[in-house]
């Protein structure tokens, strides 16, 4: 499977570090089957091209459907860390356009913020570096106290990257952990 070219036009960028690119679609690193209903890595596939050698179906989950992968991909054992932490973070991101991304208002089921919170954690025990990141991810999952203990103890030097504490901590006087658009 491949996608025809694009660009970074119009894209947005998220305080969870995603980035959606209209112009730049990315292949889901989650597959389902439309046959079986499975789900799959998709670079563990043999690569196989559209009669036309593009393709415009990204295989996007929904949250409810990333939750069901990361079961059963948990279940069955990934390859390597890397293999882990893209899944992982698939479900970070899916979890925030189900319930933040959208206009929809919906209430986190306790359940899903537990799920939520036991990723959170491990993404930042084993792949977020940075400390702005690190606040940002520990406001996320509700650890406030943390997220602010953190950004008091960084000095930032970076204009945009002030910008973006300013907006951690605004929201985090709030204790609110909605993700937010970086302008």
């Amino acid at each position: 499977m491949s996608l025809i070219s694009g660009n970074t036009f119009g894209a947005e960028i998220w305080s969870d570090n995603k980035q959606i690119a209209p112009m730049l679609p990315e292949i889901s690193y989650v597959q389902k089957c439309p046959h079986c209903g499975k789900y799959y890595i998709i670079g563990r596939q043999e690569v196989k091209y559209a009669k036309d050698g593009h393709s415009f179906d990204q295989g996007l989950l929904t949250y409810p459907e990333m939750k069901e992968a990361f079961v059963q991909l948990s279940e069955e054992g990934f390859v390597n860390e890397k293999e882990e932490t893209n899944v992982r973070t698939m479900l970070h991101h899916a979890y925030n356009d189900y319930y933040y991304r959208s206009d929809d208002n919906k209430e986190v089921n306790a359940e899903d913020k537990k799920l939520f919170r036991e990723n959170g954690i491990w993404l930042i025990d084993n792949l977020i570096t940075d400390s702005v990141l690190k606040a940002e991810f520990y406001r996320e999952i509700g650890e406030f106290e943390i997220a602010h203990d953190i950004l008091e103890s960084v000095e930032v030097e970076d204009e945009f990257l002030k910008r973006i504490v300013s907006l951690i901590q605004e929201r985090l006087q709030n204790n609110d952990c909605r993700v937010f658009k970086i302008q």
